[in-house]
């Protein structure tokens, strides 16, 4: 009878510890086995893998099959009492204080509309058009927004600002470079934008046939998703890009007035605003503009007679910012150098002059390019629209944007 209760004794510890062992092994299991979710609002690619090891690149050929995602707009509207409020223009501080009496949503400073869902930069340009728009929302899915931009050595910081900036709300991003380059290819296999690369669909071509070739690698594209295109240098307003996602029945083309800045936020250009860029949907991409990506961005389309285009942004509130010469130094100078006479005047620059010291001069003293026109200071705490808001965000960052680091002056008030 004590060999047996000794026996026993052994046999229910061994259990224990063949129970703790198996335990361990499917924790280990569990926190190591890849994750193969795609991600919220993002693009999901259908590979032959399962998944990407670490010595794969991230970003995307049009080797790929891309799937964009679909995302109900319910996500991002939230009820009070009987009222549907936009969550990022929604005070909602104080409607949680008031929801028993308040039956309206209660618009942050810059919202407009009943559900707080019209951003003051959409707002103007409908009062300003005095046209009987009569846009609805929100609807039941977001339109799908993509993006197509070049990148080159000199638009590097800029292409990474808007990515990081507009990466929440872009559903792809279609970075293009020229055939006989290969720097754009070299910084994503370098991890450039990594936090978004699963969003970057990469093509060596040029503008002239890009969203013709592009389209057809696009599984379920729809007539009413978003195509956005833009110069090198252009920042869009991504509170009037995230209005578009969510409402119906906007004139199109729409168009951008940018706020000019120079070397910097910490600039503006005496003509102050710029207009470029162009977005519209992708059955009037097709059936106004032959699917030509060159036509929606000419500025002339929208002033012509055959479309009903709204132009976002004014000398208060801008339809995104236009950073020209947003580079350090010497990048200004090689730039400069591969620019022909019909784009630069040379006549009225000294072109032996034009080194890194000369631009650290004009930098520092606010001189445009041209060493003649005076440029305007911008005050950092002053300017509602200084910069786009993820720069403010993460300062540390585009510091060099944001401060004038050749200002010798300690009178310098940013």
């Amino acid at each position: 009878m004590y060999i047996f209760r000794l026996n026993l004794k052994k046999i229910s510890l061994w259990i224990l510890i063949l129970c703790q062992m198996f335990l361990v092994l499917v924790y280990f299991y569990t926190q190591l086995r890849p994750n193969q979710q795609t991600p919220k609002n993002g693009v999901k690619f259908v590979k032959n893998e399962d998944y990407f090891t670490d010595s794969q690149t991230t970003y995307h050929t049009l080797k790929s099959n891309i799937i964009l995602k679909t995302v109900s707009t319910r996500e991002s509207y939230i009820d009070f009492n009987s009222s549907l409020c936009f969550k990022n223009g929604t005070d909602l501080e104080s409607m949680k204080i008031s929801r028993g009496i308040n039956w309206k949503c209660t618009c942050l400073p810059g919202w407009h509309g009943n559900d707080c869902g019209l951003p003051e930069v959409i707002w103007r340009a409908v009062l300003t058009s005095k046209k009987p728009y009569k846009i609805k929302g929100p609807r039941t899915f977001e339109r799908r927004l993509i993006y197509l931009f070049k990148v080159d050595k000199f638009s590097e910081y800029i292409a990474d600002l808007r990515i990081n900036d507009l990466g929440a709300i872009v559903d792809l991003f279609i970075l293009y470079e020229d055939e006989n380059s290969s720097f754009l290819q070299h910084k994503l296999d370098n991890k450039f934008c990594k936090e978004h690369q699963h969003k970057i669909l990469y093509v060596q071509d040029d503008i002239e046939n890009l969203w013709k070739k592009v389209k057809n690698y696009l599984r379920n594209i729809r007539n009413d998703d978003i195509i956005l295109s833009s110069d090198l240098y252009e920042l869009p307003n991504k509170e009037a890009l995230n209005f578009l996602k969510f409402h119906d029945n906007w004139p199109q083309p729409i168009k951008f007035r940018y706020r000019w800045s120079v070397f910097g936020f910490f600039w503006k250009h005496p003509e102050k605003t710029i207009s470029g860029g162009g977005a519209c949907t992708v059955s009037f991409l097709k059936e106004s503009f032959n699917n030509k990506i060159a036509f929606l961005t000419d500025n002339k389309t929208l002033f012509s007679p055959a479309y009903k285009g709204l132009m976002l942004g004014d000398l208060n509130h801008y339809g995104g910012w236009y950073c020209e010469y947003c580079n350090d130094p010497a990048n200004i100078v090689e730039f400069l150098s591969t620019k022909p006479k019909n784009v630069i005047n040379w006549d009225k620059i000294d072109h032996q002059k034009i080194d890194s010291s000369y631009i650290e001069d004009l930098i520092e003293n606010g001189v445009y390019i041209d060493g003649k026109t005076a440029l305007t200071r911008a005050h950092m705490y002053h300017d509602n629209y200084f910069a786009p808001k993820f720069v403010l965000e993460h300062n540390w960052k585009y510091d060099f944007l944001v401060i004038n680091f050749y200002s010798k002056a300690d009178y310098y008030d940013i």
